[in-house]
Parts: structure tokens; C-alpha cells; sequence
């Protein structure tokens, strides 16, 4: 044998000897079909894609969906678990909605329910309230400048402005939107329209004013315009004070008007102390509020303008919109014996229609599954 084999074959057995003493290690870990069950029993992935995949099609084939010309919004509810498996639902429609918006070509939408976009979206909408009211004063002064009152006047008009009725009840100032609509009509009357100084009422032939309403309020305090424009005038020319006060009287008469004495008061001591100790109550609500803007005789205190506008719109979440509710449940019934476990599943999803609160479509998935042991879920 020569060397140069002897020499080959010697580094061959080194490598077995070597080897053999060397114990392979085989990796737990690996990426696993999302279809194939790794462990038996109970709801898995194959559950989840199966009813998203079944369910999809059938959403997009009913004919208020497929005939409809428009955009089928659909809101989701809370899907029930009446199985013994404590699952995370949420999966189920996560995954059907990503169905739905896959092959439904922007015919179906949903609406976010998730916090984080929730929170952003209501930010960005109350950054847009400014501009938005803006916007609105601009055009009732145009509306106003426009109205037969200014456009055939052959005299230049002198308005005063006084306090809006039930100004700051829900933490709102709206007397501020009557003082940027002030400065708007006078620029866009170029001088037909003046205004008195502020607090002033002698010498005017119209009176500024109006009434703030918040829109979904539980208890609105109400006092008659015409008393009240009276009194303003009055405690105006005496230079008294125009703010609205907390005074001791009757609990259930709410906001008055005193004539005898000419004074203004806030009769709702439960409340104002509530209010005080509570920062939830001295937030601002989220309500649609309005002002309707009113323009006041000040010889006869008839209205001569008026318009109500919003400036300030309730933040929704769109769901009013929906016209359909998809919601779902999960059952099952489970038989042991002998250390056997076997569970019949039925995921069940239906739109509902929120208006009549009829079941106009649903449809089931139902599978039968067995285990030796019982299964935890994270």
C-alpha cells in the first residue's frame, strides 16, 4: 500500500472516529403551514382561515352588496364565545375583513374600531374645528351684508353687540364667535355697517346677539329673548356687570331673569358644585353645538337676521353610516371518556341590519375535532 493511501484512508477514520462522538442537534423551531395542525384539538388557524374564506364569497354574492351601486359600509360587533375555548375572536373578523377588502374592490368598507386610530382621528378633526368655524362666520357676514336690511339701508347701520344667550353651560365660549363676526361684517360691508364700542349700546340702531344650543344636552337652562336683550340694556347703560352668577333660590327654577331687581342668575347649585369637583363635567362634551346668530331691533327687539350655523360638530365614529352589522358566535358541544376529549364546533357570522334589526344573511362553518388532552390557550 503506498503512503499517499495509507495516508487518505488515516484521515478517513479520523473523521468517522470524530463524528461518532459528536451527538446531531435537531432545531424545535420552524416555520410550520398555517393550514396543518400541530397540535390537535380545539379552534385553530385552520378554523380561522376556513371561515374567512367561506364567509368572504357569500358577503360579496348577497344582492344588497353584489347590486348594490355605491359602498356597503359594514360596522363589526363583538364577536361571542359560547365554547369551552377561551379564544381571541377578534381573529375571526380580522381575518374576514381581510377577505372582504381583498376581493371586494372598495365595494365593502369597515370602520376603524381600533383606540390608537381612534385617537388620531379625533385630534385631527378638533385641529380642523378652527378653520371650520372660520369658515362659517365667513359666510353669514356675506349672507348678512347681502340681506335686504344692509343692501337697501340708505344710511349707514350702527350695531351694538351684547352677550349670546347660555354662553359657557357646556365650557364653550361663544360670545367669541360673535366678536369675530363683528370684525368680518364690517369688512365686508366696507363701511355700511359700523359697530359701537364694546359694552356700548347707546346710539344703535340694531343689537348683535344670539342663542348658544348644544344639541343633545340633558337640561337646557331657557330665558325669553326679548327680557333678556332688555335687561342687558339696562345693566349696560348702568355699567353694571354681564356675567351670569350662581344666587341661592329656588333648586328647580333653573336660569332666571329677576325684572324687579334686573339680574341675571344661574340657579343650579347641585350642579355648579358638581361641575366645580368634577373634571368630566368641566370638560368640554362632545355634542354638536350651534349658534343661531340673531341681528335685534333695539326699538322694538324684533328680529330682523337670523341664522343658525354649527360651530362646533359632534366627533362620531361613522358607524351611523353602516348599513349592515357583522357579528358572530361561537358554540361547541364536548364529550370525554377515558382521557378522550372530542368537541363539535360551529362558527356561525350574520349581517344584521341595524334600522330593522333583521338577520338579513347568515351562514355556519362546522367541524369536529378530538384530542387526548386538554388544550390552553395564550
Amino acid at each position: 500500500m503506498s503512503r499517499k493511501l495509507m495516508f487518505l484512508l488515516s484521515v478517513s477514520l479520523s473523521v468517522i472516529v470524530f463524528s461518532g462522538c459528536s451527538t446531531p442537534q435537531v432545531s424545535s423551531h420552524g416555520i410550520v403551514d398555517v393550514d396543518s395542525e400541530v397540535i390537535e384539538g380545539g379552534v385553530g388557524s385552520n378554523e380561522v382561515r376556513t371561515v374567512a374564506q367561506k364567509m368572504g364569497p357569500a358577503v360579496l354574492a348577497l344582492p344588497a352588496v353584489a347590486n348594490n351601486a355605491g359602498v356597503t359600509r359594514i360596522a363589526i360587533a363583538p364577536m361571542k364565545n359560547s365554547s369551552r375555548f377561551v379564544v381571541d375572536t377578534n381573529i375571526f373578523m380580522k381575518k374576514l375583513r381581510l377577505e372582504l377588502n381583498r376581493y371586494s374592490q372598495g365595494r365593502v368598507r369597515f370602520f376603524s374600531q381600533q383606540n390608537n386610530a381612534r385617537k388620531t382621528r379625533h385630534e385631527i378633526l378638533e385641529n380642523r374645528r378652527e378653520d371650520e368655524v372660520d369658515a362659517s362666520l365667513d359666510a353669514v357676514a356675506e349672507q348678512f351684508v347681502q340681506s335686504y336690511l344692509v343692501s337697501n339701508s340708505k344710511k349707514q347701520l350702527r350695531l351694538a353687540v351684547i352677550p349670546v344667550l347660555n354662553t359657557n353651560l357646556v365650557g364653550m365660549n361663544a360670545d367669541s364667535a360673535t366678536a369675530l363676526l363683528r370684525n368680518k361684517i364690517v369688512e365686508a360691508s366696507k363701511g355700511k355697517v359700523v359697530f359701537t364700542m364694546p359694552g356700548t349700546v347707546a346710539g344703535a340702531d340694531y343689537l348683535l346677539t344670539g342663542q348658544f344650543i348644544a344639541v343633545g344636552m340633558k337640561k337646557e337652562g331657557m330665558v325669553n329673548l326679548a327680557e333678556y336683550i332688555g335687561v342687558m340694556n339696562k345693566r349696560i347703560k348702568e355699567g353694571k356687570s354681564l356675567e351670569v352668577y350662581q344666587r341661592p333660590v329656588n333648586k328647580n327654577s333653573g336660569i332666571q331673569i329677576n325684572l324687579v331687581n334686573q339680574d341675571i342668575f344661574l340657579n343650579e347649585p347641585e350642579l355648579f358644585k358638581q361641575i366645580q369637583a368634577s373634571a368630566n363635567l368641566r370638560a368640554n362634551p362632545n355634542v354638536t353645538k350651534k349658534l343661531n346668530l340673531l341681528v335685534v331691533s333695539a326699538q322694538d327687539k324684533m328680529a330682523v337676521f337670523e341664522k343658525l350655523f354649527v360651530i362646533e360638530k359632534k366627533i362620531t365614529e361613522g358607524t351611523e353610516k353602516a348599513k349592515f352589522i357583522l357579528s358572530g358566535e361561537i358554540t361547541s358541544l364536548t364529550k370525554k371518556q377515558e382521557g378522550k376529549v372530542a368537541d363539535y364546533l360551529l362558527i356561525t357570522m350574520q349581517l344584521v341590519s341595524p334600522e330593522s334589526n333583521e338577520v338579513v344573511w347568515e351562514d355556519g362553518y362546522e367541524v369536529k375535532k378530538s384530542s387526548a388532552t386538554g388544550i390552553v390557550y395564550q
